[in-house]
């Protein structure tokens, strides 16, 4: 090809397809992106809610604990006895804040 044959407007409209092309590039660049993370908000979502039912569960379950160990405390006030049931929800309750910190 002989450059001295390009015209200015030669140059002009190379300059206006090549900004369109980079244009056109940015915006499906962009647009891909968008689509990638689209979902991720509901990944998101779906970790946050199943770290909330375990903590939900973790919770029921440190009330049940107390729960019967104030029983068995409430028994053993009642008839003077119990004893077992108190040693039974001492063991309970120690092996459940044990397990609690895993």
């Amino acid at each position: 090809m002989d450059f001295e044959n390009i015209t200015p407007d030669m140059i002009k409209s190379f300059l206006i397809v090549a900004v369109v092309l980079v244009g056109l590039i940015l915006t499906i660049w962009s647009l891909i992106d968008k689509i990638r993370n689209a979902s991720k908000p509901a990944k998101e979502l779906a970790q946050w809610r199943k770290d909330t039912d375990a903590r939900i569960k973790n919770t029921e379950d440190g009330q049940k604990v107390i729960c019967r160990g104030i029983l068995a405390l409430l028994s053993h006030e009642i008839n003077g006895n119990s004893t077992d049931k108190l040693k039974a929800s001492q063991t309970e309750i120690t092996n459940y804040l044990i397990d609690r910190r895993r």
